[in-house]
Protein backbone atom coordinates (compact mmCIF):
# COMPACT_ATOMS: atom_id res chain seq x y z
CA UNK A 1 0.00 0.00 0.00
CA UNK A 2 1.62 3.24 -0.75
CA UNK A 3 1.79 5.73 1.66
CA UNK A 4 -0.53 8.83 1.95
CA UNK A 5 1.46 12.70 2.22
CA UNK A 6 2.76 13.20 4.85
CA UNK A 7 0.82 14.99 7.35
CA UNK A 8 -2.62 17.30 6.96
CA UNK A 9 -1.36 20.60 7.96
CA UNK A 10 -0.29 23.73 6.78
CA UNK A 11 3.10 25.06 7.73
CA UNK A 12 3.61 27.94 10.25
CA UNK A 13 5.81 30.13 12.05
CA UNK A 14 8.59 27.91 10.74
CA UNK A 15 8.01 28.01 7.11
CA UNK A 16 12.30 28.39 6.12
CA UNK A 17 12.42 24.29 7.38
CA UNK A 18 11.39 22.36 5.06
CA UNK A 19 11.44 19.09 6.43
CA UNK A 20 11.98 17.10 10.02
CA UNK A 21 14.18 14.66 10.50
CA UNK A 22 13.16 11.49 12.77
CA UNK A 23 15.10 9.36 14.84
CA UNK A 24 13.53 5.55 14.30
CA UNK A 25 14.45 3.27 16.82
CA UNK A 26 13.11 -0.63 16.31
CA UNK A 27 13.65 -3.46 18.33
CA UNK A 28 12.31 -7.79 17.75
CA UNK A 29 13.13 -10.98 18.15
CA UNK A 30 12.13 -13.74 15.12
CA UNK A 31 13.10 -16.21 18.06
CA UNK A 32 10.67 -14.85 20.61
CA UNK A 33 8.25 -13.85 18.40
CA UNK A 34 7.71 -16.23 15.31
CA UNK A 35 5.36 -14.19 13.51
CA UNK A 36 6.86 -10.98 14.24
CA UNK A 37 3.69 -9.35 14.75
CA UNK A 38 4.92 -7.47 17.60
CA UNK A 39 7.86 -5.47 16.90
CA UNK A 40 8.74 -2.22 20.00
CA UNK A 41 8.94 0.68 17.96
CA UNK A 42 9.85 4.16 19.11
CA UNK A 43 10.23 7.79 17.76
CA UNK A 44 13.74 9.04 19.55
CA UNK A 45 14.01 12.67 18.69
CA UNK A 46 13.04 15.10 15.86
CA UNK A 47 15.49 17.17 13.76
CA UNK A 48 15.44 20.20 11.61
CA UNK A 49 19.21 19.45 10.39
CA UNK A 50 20.20 16.20 8.54
CA UNK A 51 23.51 15.63 9.74
CA UNK A 52 22.31 16.37 13.42
CA UNK A 53 19.91 13.91 13.20
CA UNK A 54 22.73 11.35 11.55
CA UNK A 55 25.00 11.87 13.89
CA UNK A 56 22.34 11.33 17.12
CA UNK A 57 21.00 8.16 15.54
CA UNK A 58 24.44 6.90 15.72
CA UNK A 59 24.67 7.20 19.43
CA UNK A 60 21.02 5.75 20.13
CA UNK A 61 21.87 2.69 20.61
CA UNK A 62 24.87 3.36 23.32
CA UNK A 63 22.42 6.50 24.92
CA UNK A 64 20.10 3.67 25.33
CA UNK A 65 22.08 1.74 27.89
CA UNK A 66 24.02 -0.74 25.37
CA UNK A 67 27.37 -1.79 25.27
CA UNK A 68 28.78 -2.63 21.70
CA UNK A 69 29.92 -5.95 23.24
CA UNK A 70 26.55 -6.55 23.76
CA UNK A 71 26.14 -7.42 20.20
CA UNK A 72 27.49 -10.01 17.74
CA UNK A 73 26.44 -7.80 14.51
CA UNK A 74 26.78 -4.34 14.35
CA UNK A 75 26.80 -2.48 11.22
CA UNK A 76 27.15 1.55 10.00
CA UNK A 77 27.69 1.72 6.64
CA UNK A 78 26.00 0.97 3.12
CA UNK A 79 29.31 -1.82 2.90
CA UNK A 80 28.28 -3.88 6.00
CA UNK A 81 24.61 -3.53 4.85
CA UNK A 82 25.37 -5.21 1.74
CA UNK A 83 27.68 -8.04 2.91
CA UNK A 84 25.27 -9.34 5.42
CA UNK A 85 22.13 -9.19 2.71
CA UNK A 86 19.95 -6.52 4.66
CA UNK A 87 16.85 -5.19 3.73
CA UNK A 88 15.00 -2.18 3.83
CA UNK A 89 18.28 0.05 3.97
CA UNK A 90 16.41 3.51 3.23
CA UNK A 91 17.46 5.64 5.60
CA UNK A 92 19.35 3.12 7.53
CA UNK A 93 22.40 4.72 10.23
CA UNK A 94 22.54 1.01 12.29
CA UNK A 95 21.80 -2.24 12.17
CA UNK A 96 22.41 -4.75 15.00
CA UNK A 97 22.26 -8.13 16.13
CA UNK A 98 22.31 -9.92 20.18
CA UNK A 99 22.79 -13.08 20.79
CA UNK A 100 19.30 -14.07 21.68
CA UNK A 101 18.35 -13.17 18.08
CA UNK A 102 17.09 -9.64 18.89
CA UNK A 103 17.71 -7.27 16.03
CA UNK A 104 18.05 -3.57 16.18
CA UNK A 105 17.66 -0.74 13.72
CA UNK A 106 18.28 2.36 13.95
CA UNK A 107 17.27 5.02 11.22
CA UNK A 108 16.35 8.68 10.06
CA UNK A 109 13.07 8.90 8.75
CA UNK A 110 12.30 11.91 6.42
CA UNK A 111 9.09 14.40 6.34
CA UNK A 112 7.75 17.63 4.85
CA UNK A 113 7.73 19.96 7.97
CA UNK A 114 3.79 20.11 6.88
CA UNK A 115 2.84 21.45 10.68
CA UNK A 116 5.09 23.98 11.38
CA UNK A 117 7.31 22.54 13.59
CA UNK A 118 10.25 24.95 15.08
CA UNK A 119 13.38 23.76 16.33
CA UNK A 120 16.19 24.69 18.84
CA UNK A 121 19.23 26.83 17.17
CA UNK A 122 21.35 24.96 19.23
CA UNK A 123 20.84 21.29 18.79
CA UNK A 124 18.68 21.16 15.65
CA UNK A 125 15.92 19.60 17.92
CA UNK A 126 12.28 19.93 18.07
CA UNK A 127 11.22 20.22 21.70
CA UNK A 128 7.98 19.70 23.67
CA UNK A 129 5.27 17.39 22.66
CA UNK A 130 5.28 15.79 19.02
CA UNK A 131 2.86 12.89 18.13
CA UNK A 132 4.06 10.80 14.96
CA UNK A 133 1.58 8.50 12.32
CA UNK A 134 3.91 5.75 11.56
CA UNK A 135 3.40 2.90 8.98
CA UNK A 136 4.76 -0.24 9.16
CA UNK A 137 4.87 -2.73 6.42
CA UNK A 138 5.86 -6.33 6.69
CA UNK A 139 6.43 -7.66 3.24
CA UNK A 140 6.43 -11.44 3.34
CA UNK A 141 6.97 -11.57 -0.30
CA UNK A 142 10.43 -10.73 0.36
CA UNK A 143 10.85 -12.59 3.39
CA UNK A 144 8.52 -15.12 4.58
CA UNK A 145 10.03 -15.10 8.03
CA UNK A 146 8.49 -11.68 8.48
CA UNK A 147 11.92 -9.87 8.65
CA UNK A 148 11.69 -8.14 5.80
CA UNK A 149 9.89 -5.01 6.69
CA UNK A 150 9.77 -1.16 6.02
CA UNK A 151 8.78 1.65 8.23
CA UNK A 152 7.10 4.88 6.92
CA UNK A 153 6.43 8.28 9.22
CA UNK A 154 3.49 8.98 7.65
CA UNK A 155 2.89 12.42 9.65
CA UNK A 156 3.96 14.32 12.98
CA UNK A 157 1.16 16.26 14.82
CA UNK A 158 1.42 18.63 18.19
CA UNK A 159 -1.87 17.24 19.63
CA UNK A 160 -2.77 13.01 20.03
CA UNK A 161 -6.29 13.40 19.14
CA UNK A 162 -5.22 14.98 15.91
CA UNK A 163 -2.19 12.11 15.11
CA UNK A 164 -5.01 9.40 16.03
CA UNK A 165 -7.71 10.84 13.54
CA UNK A 166 -5.38 10.94 10.85
CA UNK A 167 -4.30 7.80 11.62
CA UNK A 168 -7.79 6.03 10.58
CA UNK A 169 -7.61 7.04 7.05
CA UNK A 170 -3.43 6.17 6.19
CA UNK A 171 -4.59 3.24 4.65
CA UNK A 172 -8.38 4.19 3.16
CA UNK A 173 -8.82 5.90 0.03
CA UNK A 174 -12.59 5.76 -0.29
CA UNK A 175 -12.19 8.16 -3.35
CA UNK A 176 -10.56 5.76 -5.12
CA UNK A 177 -12.62 2.54 -3.93
CA UNK A 178 -10.22 1.69 -1.33
CA UNK A 179 -12.48 0.89 2.26
CA UNK A 180 -11.49 -1.23 5.09
CA UNK A 181 -13.50 -3.91 3.15
CA UNK A 182 -10.87 -4.05 0.59
CA UNK A 183 -8.23 -5.75 3.13
CA UNK A 184 -8.22 -9.37 3.90
CA UNK A 185 -8.47 -8.46 7.58
CA UNK A 186 -8.82 -4.97 9.48
CA UNK A 187 -8.52 -4.29 12.86
CA UNK A 188 -8.65 -1.04 14.54
CA UNK A 189 -8.87 0.47 18.20
CA UNK A 190 -11.76 1.78 19.57
CA UNK A 191 -12.08 5.25 20.31
CA UNK A 192 -10.88 4.90 23.96
CA UNK A 193 -8.38 2.77 23.02
CA UNK A 194 -4.64 3.18 22.55
CA UNK A 195 -4.04 -0.33 20.61
CA UNK A 196 -5.80 -3.14 18.62
CA UNK A 197 -4.15 -6.45 20.04
CA UNK A 198 -0.95 -5.91 17.90
CA UNK A 199 1.18 -4.38 19.81
CA UNK A 200 1.90 -1.25 21.75
CA UNK A 201 0.41 1.86 20.09
CA UNK A 202 -0.76 0.09 17.00
CA UNK A 203 -3.72 1.41 16.27
CA UNK A 204 -4.27 -0.08 13.02
CA UNK A 205 -3.77 -3.42 11.68
CA UNK A 206 -4.70 -4.33 8.16
CA UNK A 207 -3.61 -7.59 5.87
CA UNK A 208 -3.30 -6.47 2.16
CA UNK A 209 -4.13 -9.09 -0.70
CA UNK A 210 -1.08 -10.35 -1.07
CA UNK A 211 -0.49 -11.23 2.72
CA UNK A 212 1.51 -8.59 3.68
CA UNK A 213 0.69 -6.98 7.51
CA UNK A 214 0.01 -3.40 7.13
CA UNK A 215 0.62 -1.73 11.15
CA UNK A 216 -0.43 2.01 11.46
CA UNK A 217 0.81 3.59 14.75
CA UNK A 218 0.49 6.49 17.01
CA UNK A 219 3.80 7.16 18.69
CA UNK A 220 5.04 10.41 20.92
CA UNK A 221 8.71 11.42 20.27
CA UNK A 222 10.61 10.41 23.14
CA UNK A 223 13.68 11.52 25.17
CA UNK A 224 16.70 9.42 25.20
CA UNK A 225 16.69 9.41 28.97
CA UNK A 226 13.11 7.57 29.26
CA UNK A 227 14.54 5.46 26.60
CA UNK A 228 17.37 4.12 28.83
CA UNK A 229 15.36 3.82 31.57
CA UNK A 230 12.70 1.53 30.12
CA UNK A 231 15.12 -0.37 28.33
CA UNK A 232 16.92 -1.01 31.27
CA UNK A 233 13.97 -2.07 33.14
CA UNK A 234 13.74 -4.50 29.96
CA UNK A 235 17.27 -6.41 30.55
CA UNK A 236 16.21 -6.61 34.27
CA UNK A 237 13.40 -8.10 33.55
CA UNK A 238 14.66 -10.77 30.75
CA UNK A 239 17.50 -11.59 33.38
CA UNK A 240 15.15 -12.50 36.38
Amino acid sequence: MASKANGNGNGNGNGDVENLYHIVFSISNIQKDPNLTIEKLRVCGTYTDLPTAKAEAHKTLFEAGYEREWFTEYDTNEKDFDEHHIKRKTGLCVFAKSSDGTTFRVSVATTPNLQGFASDPEDHKVHGDIYHVVQTIVLYDEDDSGEARETIVEGSFKKYEDARKYASTVLLAPEDGVTKESFAEYDEAGPTEKDCGYGENVVVHAVGGNGENLLISVLKDQEMESVRLAEAAMRIRSFN
